[in-house]
């Protein structure tokens, strides 16, 4: 019975020392939100369609890429931001300007309101380009 114990506390601490939670020289990825420029929108939405609207934004160095949008939603309202995600290897300042579209189906009726964010003014409060768009049937 004692060496039953004694070769299952051995083969844990094998296996335990053997795990390693350190990737090493792996980047560390975080995540950004980056100030939309310009947005496309259209004059209305047609009621049950997906619309692709043209969002405009910079990355600010190598390092970003484009992860997704976060769409923060409130009855008709909606708060886009760009997320980009960042590594840390590598990275050279310079300026990109791109477009990726955002998806949206118009699934009701009256107006929405999009607030894309544009960035912190100087008291740190998100600040907004703000649109208000129609829904016809």
């Amino acid at each position: 019975m004692k060496i039953k114990v004694a070769i299952t506390g051995l083969l844990m601490v094998l296996l335990l020392h053997s795990c390693s939670l350190d990737d090493g020289d792996a980047p560390i990825i975080n995540y950004q939100a980056l100030p939309v420029i310009e947005v496309e929108l259209p004059q209305a939405f047609t009621f049950g369609e997906v619309h692709a609207i043209p969002v405009i934004f910079e990355y600010t160095n190598s390092c970003q890429t484009f992860a997704g949008f976060d769409v923060t939603s409130n009855l008709n309202q909606r708060e886009i931001t760009v997320v980009a995600s960042v590594s840390d290897s590598g990275c050279q300042d310079e300026i990109i300007r791109t477009q990726q579209n955002l998806r949206f189906l118009a699934a009701s009726n009256g107006s929405y309101v999009f607030k894309f964010f544009t960035g912190l003014d100087d008291n740190g409060e998100p600040e907004y380009l703000e649109y208000t768009i129609p829904v016809e049937e």
